[in-house]
């Protein structure tokens, strides 16, 4: 009994690093996630197809790779996570990029998110979701932050407990309920298995709109 409670708890210590690395484990956390996550951090750029005109966010950068992939391709990547080793450590992978003023890195939670309305054309995520504070409050952040007709990807894990089209299903209902649209998923067998899921903050339908839809039909 006593050597399975000992392997709970370092289950326990490893999972809460992962989720928020802090310290000298949490360095070499950083360093392991950053190897480890490499395939699927270039699969989730290749499928935000940036162009350099897009003003980019990404929520629990981490070791900060999928910023510096990023980075290449958009006019600005802005990243937030609440660790202060992962922004340490992503800060100094991506310094030239900082200092040339394309990206800007601080700690911050999702539900939380120090910047203004309508900032950014794409946010995503890779892993983060399941490590956040209040994903409910967090979507709505997200959707505040997002222009128009902007985009949200998130990269999830499959998990040891429930299915992940279980998590998938309640997770496309709250996307919904928080007010976002055109919800898609689907399955990725990159690292330890996963999915995408997309989903569009709606344009805003004006009353102007509206009366210009009715004099061009009439």
């Amino acid at each position: 009994m006593a050597t399975k409670n000992r392997s709970s708890a370092r289950a326990s210590t490893l999972d809460r690093q992962f989720g928020h690395p802090s310290g000298v484990m949490g360095s070499v956390v950083g360093y392991a996630m950053a190897i480890e996550h490499k395939k699927l951090h270039q699969a989730v750029v290749d499928r935000l197809v940036l162009s350099q005109e897009d003003k980019v966010l990404e929520i629990g950068f981490g070791p900060g790779t999928a910023v510096k992939l990023a980075a290449r391709h958009a006019a600005f990547v802005a990243g937030v996570d609440p660790s202060m080793e992962m922004v340490l450590q992503a800060k100094r992978r991506n310094g030239p990029a900082i200092r040339s003023g394309r990206v800007q890195l601080q700690r911050a939670s999702a539900s939380a998110l120090p910047f203004a309305n309508e900032t950014f054309d794409i946010v995503f995520e890779v892993n983060s979701f399941n490590h956040w504070d209040s994903k409910e409050s967090g979507l709505t952040d997200v959707l505040r932050v997002l222009r128009a007709g902007g985009r949200f990807l998130m990269a999830l894990r499959q998990g040891h407990g429930p299915s992940l089209e279980s998590d998938l299903e309640m997770l496309a209902e709250l996307l919904a309920r928080t007010g976002f649209s055109q919800i898609e998923c689907e399955r990725h067998q990159l690292g330890h298995g996963g999915a995408f899921v997309t989903a569009h903050k709606p344009y805003k339908v004006t009353f102007s709109d509206l009366m210009l839809v009715l004099f061009l039909g009439g």
